[in-house]
């Protein structure tokens, strides 16, 4: 069975696309209103959260900390693994050890996405694999020391000009061999990318972990044409049993995004 999932955010531009805003107690309690398994949240800093309060409601809502989203540190403040400033470098990796505790005490999964850094942020690109390799390779020595799964996001190139594609992001697991790093895969990434949006699932079986959701407008599921059942199909084969988070614009409101997301989801993940 595949867990239904929403993301939810503090504080972000509107533009953005998280679907739950405000105090994280507040969007937990909505999700479970809403009738999803689990949450995701995109956190700022895990080591300056009320951990012990928010884990309280989680387990009075009766959902789940599916997955820690990293990014607000890289869109919000700038840091991130590859960045020329060594105490910028310092403070991406304490925030994702700090993340990746919090996802020890809660099951979730941690996610790598834009906190490994743009090529075109990095004022020594020489070095930014150098600096890449060294702020994963931290991550991932506390991942495998707390037994916490990174879940490293395949971005489109529009957002990220490294590692687009599920081949690119399988021949980075290749390099690590860690059971501790496997791929965070979205739909809305892949229909830019992948020739075949399933066929690109099967080949990463073994080595998803998390999955986002929106259609191919970044609006919520059936919304505009992207093909879910094939995907889900795809996925059940593979044997994938984590959760599928919305991912989206909250258009027309965060309310119906949710719902309508929950309709689909429920044709498919069971």
């Amino acid at each position: 069975m595949i867990h239904t999932s929403i993301t939810a955010i503090e504080t972000a531009k509107w533009s953005t696309p998280l679907v739950l805003r405000g105090p994280f107690r507040q969007s937990i309690r909505q999700a479970a209103r809403l009738g999803y398994d689990g949450i995701e949240l995109h956190i700022m800093d895990s080591d300056a959260l009320d951990r012990t309060g928010i884990q309280t409601e989680l387990k009075e809502n009766g959902i789940a900390l599916t997955s820690i989203g990293t990014g607000p540190s890289y869109s919000q403040h700038g840091i991130f693994f590859t960045s020329a400033s060594p105490e910028i470098r310092r403070e991406a990796i304490r925030r994702m050890t700090g993340h990746i505790r919090f996802g020890a005490e809660t099951g979730a999964v941690v996610i790598i996405g834009l906190m490994k850094g743009q090529k075109r942020d990095c004022k020594e690109p020489k070095r930014y694999m150098e600096y890449f390799k060294a702020g994963l390779e931290a991550c991932l020595e506390e991942a495998e020391r707390q037994n916490v799964t990174l879940a490293f996001e395949v971005i489109d190139r529009f957002e990220s000009d490294w590692l687009n594609t599920v081949e690119e992001g399988l021949a980075l697991l290749d390099t690590y061999r860690s059971p501790f790093l496997k791929l965070h895969l979205d739909t809305f990434h892949m229909n830019i990318e992948e020739p075949n949006c399933a066929e690109s699932i099967r080949k990463a079986k073994g080595q998803v972990a998390h999955v986002h959701v929106a259609d191919s407008d970044r609006w919520y599921p059936g919304h505009a044409h992207y093909d879910f059942a094939e995907t889900f199909a795809a996925l059940h084969e593979i044997g994938y049993t984590g959760a599928a988070a919305l991912e989206s614009f909250l258009y027309p409101d965060p309310e119906t995004a949710a719902r309508r997301t929950l309709e689909v989801l429920r044709t498919f993940c069971a």
